[in-house]
């Protein structure tokens, strides 16, 4: 292993300081240390290369093939220093980091290069690093991309325009991609929400698939491991879905969307399907509110719904005979619009007990089920909701592109990691052999006794 050695001297205050201002002085050491041992590192290790493959400076060694090749000749040995040139990449993690880029010449054709641009992985007229870019991603993900500039400014001293971050976000969101086959043989979840995109009024529907892969427990809790397979904004179901029609779910866990149902209905027909009893319960309000029920009356009748499908001594039969009866009384009351609802609903309510796969368990009724409503989903809306709902109109590959890479980042960072080539995992082979001594040196001009 290379060894470099970097002398630091700081030069600090003396007098009083309470804790805060010791912290805020040593953020700002921080931020003046890093890119200054950048810095020295990129310069140190461009010195050990050119004595290793060029032998010491004016030494006249032979020379055999270099680890570069001259970008106009082509040659691979015969080479001579050629002093050095500034570089600078202005947005990094570490701020502003300015350091010199040595050069050689080709003894062939007197071409005059920098063999440590490639080296570095520097390309011409790069000014930020890609780790940068992905940081910046990062937070723009969760926040405006004005503000995440700001958070950008204040925790790293880097400038850096909402524009450019804006830019980043739409070269790699198309790169996104969603691996479908972790959809066989698990829960699907899929629903839709409005974002505020496209040139409707009202946005345009984002749909997103979620698989279910495994239940498990965390210091006392239950967690979910989920996966998004299916993603898109302001499409149909079945061009969204059409990369699933070459895989199995074990079953399929939706809401109330008619076109996606009937979409279901035609892709996967042999395929279990539940209705999310939540939602089923909660938008009966809409055709009762149709039939002209106020929402004390609508109130009654979600009561008696909620009440056939959560009494924990009713058998699945019983459930389902009483969900026919409140259906014909709907129809005999003359509410039409919520008997048609509920009749549309009833071949899928009770899949999650009639099918149970053993993930999870009804302790009202003691007995294993399925997976019964798309709550793991809706949370994942709530956080898009949250996003896309600034106050302004997003166009459609906008938004598209943010919300892809923010799933992404939340739920494969193995691919996070490769759209922005980043390292799998931090480098640990080095060494730091760190010492540090004070000492009280009187300032200069003050005489001592």
């Amino acid at each position: 292993m290379p060894k470099v050695e970097i002398h630091l001297e700081l030069s600090l205050p003396s007098n009083k300081l309470n804790v805060n201002q010791i912290v805020a002085l040593f953020q700002e050491v921080q931020a003046q240390v890093g890119p200054a041992l950048m810095a020295c590192y990129l310069e140190a290790i461009q010195d050990q290369t050119l004595d290793r493959v060029l032998g010491p400076k004016w030494a006249d060694a032979s020379q055999g093939e270099t680890p570069w090749s001259c970008p106009q000749c082509h040659s691979l040995c015969g080479f001579k220093r050629r002093g050095s040139r500034p570089r600078a990449l202005r947005k990094t993690s570490l701020g502003r980091v300015s350091f010199k880029l040595r050069q050689v010449t080709c003894c062939c054709c007197e071409n005059t290069f920098s063999p440590f641009s490639a080296w570095f992985g520097l390309e011409p007229y790069q000014v930020s690093t890609a780790e940068f870019q992905a940081q910046a991603v990062k937070v723009a993900c969760q926040t405006s991309y004005a503000r995440s500039v700001e958070h950008i400014h204040d925790l790293g001293h880097v400038e850096v325009s909402a524009t450019a971050v804006h830019q980043w976000a739409q070269d790699k969101g198309p790169q996104v991609a969603f691996d479908v086959e972790q959809a066989n043989d698990q829960p699907l979840l899929l629903d839709s929400t409005k974002v505020p995109a496209g040139d409707k009024k009202r946005g345009c529907n984002l749909n997103l698939g979620l698989s279910i892969q495994k239940r498990s427990w965390v210091n006392g809790r239950p967690q979910l491991k989920v996966a998004p397979v299916c993603f898109g904004v302001g499409e149909s179901w079945s061009k969204t879905g059409q990369a699933l029609t070459e895989v199995h779910p074990a079953r399929l866990v939706f809401d109330g969307d008619e076109g996606l149902i009937s979409w279901l209905e035609d892709t996967f027909p042999n395929t279990l399907k539940q209705r999310g009893i939540w939602h089923l319960i909660t938008q009966l309000y809409w055709p009762l509110w149709e039939d002209g029920l106020n929402k004390a009356q609508a109130t009654v009748w979600m009561r008696r719904l909620g009440k056939i499908i959560y009494h924990p001594r009713y058998d699945v039969r019983r459930s389902g005979n009483e969900l026919e009866n409140l259906i014909t009384q709907l129809r005999q009351e003359g509410l039409p619009h919520a008997a048609k609802y509920l009749d549309a609903a009833a071949p899928y309510v009770f899949t999650y007990r009639e099918h149970p796969d053993g993930m999870f368990f009804d302790w009202r009724r003691l007995e294993p089920c399925a997976i019964s409503s798309t709550s793991p989903l809706e949370r994942q809306m709530r956080e898009i909701n949250r996003r896309t709902d600034v106050g302004a109109r997003w166009s459609v590959p906008g938004v598209e592109n943010l919300i892809g890479l923010d799933l992404v980042r939340r739920f494969d960072p193995e691919q996070w990691q490769t759209l922005w080539h980043l390292p799998q995992q931090a480098i640990t082979d080095f060494i730091v052999k760190l010492q540090v001594r004070t000492k009280a040196e009187p300032p200069p001009n003050v005489k001592t006794t």
